[in-house]
């Protein structure tokens, strides 16, 4: 874990970030160990070791179990109304209804995480990307390539791009002010639902392939 600081990092530049720049920058760091090979098999052998390091900009707390985890920010059903409101305006006051992730994994950036629930024009360093027209705006405004590679048209849009380098999928709606950032620094891959595994008030210690299977349900 880290004290908090003032973050100066622009999230939405597609570089890769250093475990030592989110540590500087006040982000909070959740760590743990799995040991499972390619079949999804446990073991129990340091061979199939793999350590993840998850940065975040949620401050931790502790669990009914005694885990220490970030702050729980979905799924409220363990929580009476008043830690319902307590959670909600940390999320709304302090975060500024943004949730930053960054997974690390053996010391190698894996994912990054941004979701955005409302939009607030008055804070700068919060990008508007609640539509298409809007997100290739900002790239093309900080000069760094970007390539629409597919889009889906539902009631929270979807929009494949090639930014800088690496394949990021943004989910957004103009309507709701809120948008969803992911970008896989490893493989091609560009899906992994990161909140549920760690914003729900618990550590499930998910386990992340490096290739796709879809009878593992991982990445």
């Amino acid at each position: 874990m880290s004290c908090h600081k003032k973050d100066t990092i622009n999230h939405y530049l597609p570089d890769p970030i250093t475990q030592q720049d989110l540590i500087k920058n006040g982000f909070y760091r959740y760590s743990y160990s799995t040991m499972y090979d390619d079949k999804g098999n446990k073991r129990d052998t340091t061979k199939f070791l793999v350590k993840y390091d998850m940065y975040s900009n949620v401050k931790p707390e502790r669990n009914e179990k005694g885990e220490i985890c970030p702050t729980q920010l979905l799924k409220y059903t363990n929580l009476d109304s008043t830690q319902k409101a307590i959670h909600n305006n940390y999320l709304k006051k302090d975060l500024n209804n943004r949730i930053i992730t960054y997974l690390f994994r053996n010391d190698t950036l894996f994912y990054k995480n941004i979701v955005v629930y409302s939009l607030d024009k008055s804070r700068k360093e919060i990008v508007d990307l609640t539509n298409k027209e809007k997100i290739v705006k900002y790239y093309d405004s900080v000069k760094v390539p970007i390539k629409p590679l597919l889009e889906s048209n539902n009631s929270m849009n979807t929009s494949m791009f090639l930014i800088g380098n690496y394949k990021t999928r943004i989910y957004y709606s103009q309507n709701e002010k809120s948008y969803d950032v992911f970008v896989n620094y490893v493989n091609g891959a560009i899906y992994r639902n990161i909140l549920d595994n760690w914003y729900c008030g618990y550590m499930t210690n998910p386990h992340y392939y490096l290739k796709y299977d879809p009878a593992l349900l991982s990445l």
